[in-house]
Formats: C-alpha cells, sequence, structure tokens
C-alpha cells in the first residue's frame, strides 16, 4: 500500500537546508565542530565559535534560522571542500519535508526543485554550456593561447553532460530507490515487450463477428 502524503509536513526554508548539509558535510569529513571552524576559518574571514557553529546545525530545527551569504557558501563549498550543490542536497525521502517557497503552499513544494537548480534541466541547461565556452574563450585569448580554450571546452563538454546523467540518476534513484533495482526493472520491462512484440497477433477468422459484451 502506497504510503500516505503527511497533509501537515515541514517545509525547509533554503537556508535551512544549507544548514542540514553543514550537518552532513561534518559528519562526512569525521570532524568536530572546533575542527570544522578551523577549517573554515581562513576562507570566511573569522572563526565560528562553537556556539556559532551550534546554532547554524540547529537552525534546521529552530525558530532562528542562519541566513547564509553567497561569500558564505562559497566558504563552505571550500572549507569542506565539496561541490557548491551538496549544500542544496534535498532532505532525505523519509523525512518526506518539502521545499519552502513563496509560490509554494504550506506543505511547501517538491524539494527534488533543489536538484533542478543545483544541476539544471534539459531546457535551460544550454545556456550556461554556452556561456561556459564563451568564458573559455575569452580566456585563452586573454592568455594568448588557443590550446586551453580546446583543453577547457572538453572539459565543460563532459562536465554539462555528466550534470546531465546526474539528474537522470537522481532521478531514477528517487523513483527505485536503487540504481540496481531500477535497471533490473527497466530490463524485465524490455524483455516483456521484447515477448509481446514477437507473439503473433490473434485475428479474428473471416466472416465471424465478435460477440458485443454483456
Amino acid at each position: 500500500m502506497p504510503k500516505l502524503r503527511n497533509p501537515f509536513r515541514r517545509a525547509y526554508t533554503p537556508n535551512q537546508i544549507v544548514a542540514l548539509n553543514v550537518g552532513r558535510a561534518r559528519a562526512l569529513r569525521g570532524w568536530t565542530q572546533e575542527q570544522a571552524a578551523e577549517a573554515l576559518a581562513p576562507y570566511l574571514g573569522t572563526k565560528w565559535s562553537n556556539a556559532s557553529f551550534s546554532a547554524v546545525e540547529r537552525s534546521i530545527r529552530g525558530t532562528r534560522v542562519k541566513q547564509f551569504s553567497a561569500d558564505e557558501l562559497v566558504a563552505l563549498a571550500r572549507g569542506f571542500d565539496l561541490p557548491l550543490g551538496w549544500f542544496f542536497l534535498p532532505p532525505p525521502p523519509g523525512e518526506d519535508a518539502g521545499l519552502h517557497a513563496p509560490d509554494a503552499g504550506i506543505n511547501g513544494t517538491d524539494p527534488r526543485l533543489l536538484l533542478d537548480i543545483v544541476l539544471g534541466t534539459d531546457d535551460n541547461r544550454e545556456p550556461w554550456h554556452t556561456a561556459l565556452l564563451d568564458y573559455a574563450a575569452q580566456t585563452a585569448r586573454q592568455h594568448g593561447t588557443t590550446r586551453n580554450a580546446t583543453v577547457d571546452a572538453k572539459r565543460i563538454d563532459a562536465d554539462t553532460t555528466a550534470l546531465a546523467e546526474l539528474r537522470a540518476a537522481a532521478e531514477l534513484r528517487h523513483a527505485f530507490g536503487d540504481l540496481t533495482e531500477a535497471r533490473d526493472v527497466l530490463l524485465r520491462f524490455a524483455d516483456l515487450l521484447a515477448e509481446l512484440d514477437h507473439k503473433p497477433h490473434q485475428a479474428t477468422p473471416a466472416g465471424r463477428r465478435r460477440k458485443p459484451a454483456t
């Protein structure tokens, strides 16, 4: 039986999502709050106290939510040595939490929207791809070399393709829970379709009319 959606589920703001993922990053690195503060200090320009760090991580549940600036997001990415997108990972599906947004209702919108924002979609990724290629070309001209532009262009093509594949993988994992399971299900569907396609169609003999359904 499918799990019923909680009509009163919690909706996290983007800042609360970042706070959640600061905790995830610290757990990933195996750092205490003191160690994390030390790692972040060179990039923040100041060292968070243990109380400040606790307040940041508690803001996922509390009423006082830390408002992260773009400068702090860049510092988090550098200090934890993680891509910026890490800090916008949606909450675990088991929480059944929504993403708070002004255009969403009281329960928030689907937090997978964050994947569209971070990884892009097939509809909006192309302008970014083009802008990155243009940036690589401008950088190469500034340094008087075209070799770097070629290398950068190949890297940009590979990276944007990887983002599209990562987005697709995230959708499959959300739908099936495990990519191996998704592959097995899709292979079974493919086998079933092939079997049905090769079965002879049963035609109604000429001159015989089908009986109307009763």
